[in-house]
């Protein structure tokens, strides 16, 4: 008995020592950074001076001062656009997509690797590609584009012009995420018994139906996940609006998003207790829209 306590001990210890680096990571970089984060978020700090404690105006005027920071809602609005533009577009592209590849055709693993390359690709490269994909002058879309009978009337300067500048960027969100999507699909998709779509063909179902009926309510918790996930990282889109409107979230803040909006209050303006209050609104906007699609949506299949 002896022998086992010690052995159980060394096994814990070992096991701790293991998770002794993350535990390390968690704290430090990521639990740390946050309660300092809510700290200052009560405060008014330019990172030059000493911070001043405001309690809770940080958050009354982003919220309700329109005077002092007209864009809080207007980064907010273009935030939600954005999400409407690509998180539907982008689910429905890669559950129609992983349907065919699950068919097994040939080159289905050719095509898991292409659509999953621009998920391992470096973020500056894809902007930098987009970027002369949507050139107003010798950008690859407007050139296909003029080809077209009257295709001169088709072309634009699509991240110059308010009416394109969003659903471009969301197109550019929507390839890029393709991938990891299609990934999870495939995962759920492998995981439905074939008994079932045999069941269904003996008893008179045609492929829409079957579709309807077994696909859909069995991929319901694969679909929770990436509509929770989607969703949480459309509410943080920065990257590409930095780096196709050089940090601007032009023209006239149609690409202004809330984490670049966030980003310019700190690092721009030196606000930061304002870019800390920006932080938790955002935590808490998550929060809520997380726990709404746990009550609305299915996540057991019966």
């Amino acid at each position: 008995m002896k022998n086992q306590k010690g052995l159980l001990k060394k096994d814990s210890i070992a096991g701790y020592l293991f998770i002794l680096p993350l535990l390390i990571y968690f704290f430090v970089f990521l639990l740390s950074p946050m309660l300092i984060s809510l700290f200052y978020s009560f405060t008014q700090w330019n990172m030059r001076t000493d911070a001043q404690f405001v309690g809770f105006q940080n958050y009354k005027d982003l919220l309700f001062n329109r005077l002092l920071y007209p864009k809080f809602w207007i980064s907010l609005g273009v935030t939600l656009r954005y999400i409407l533009l690509e998180l539907p577009a982008s689910l429905m592209i890669s559950l129609l997509l992983a349907l065919l590849l699950n068919k097994g055709l040939k080159g289905t693993n050719t095509f898991r690797a292409i659509f999953y390359i621009p998920v391992v690709t470096s973020g500056v490269a894809v902007a930098a590609m987009w970027k002369w994909i949507y050139d107003s002058h010798s950008g690859l879309l407007n050139m296909l584009l003029s080809l077209l009978p009257n295709g001169e009337f088709l072309t634009h300067s699509w991240l110059n012009e308010v009416g394109t500048a969003l659903p471009a960027m969301a197109a550019m969100a929507v390839w890029g995420g393709l991938g990891f999507k299609i990934l999870i699909f495939l995962a759920g998709l492998k995981t439905i018994p074939g008994e079932l779509y045999e069941a269904a063909t003996i008893d008179g179902a045609n492929d829409f139906q079957k579709f309807i009926k077994i696909t859909i309510p069995v991929l319901a918790p694969t679909t929770f996940f990436l509509v929770i996930t989607g969703f949480i990282g459309s509410f943080q889109v920065f990257d590409q609006m930095y780096l196709l409107t050089n940090g601007t979230g032009g023209p006239n803040d149609s690409t202004l998003s809330y984490v670049l909006s966030l980003y310019q209050h700190a690092f721009r303006y030196s606000e930061m207790g304002i870019a800390s209050a920006m932080s938790y609104i955002l935590f808490i906007i998550i929060l809520i829209v997380t726990m709404i699609n746990f009550k609305l949506l299915p996540q057991k299949v019966d």
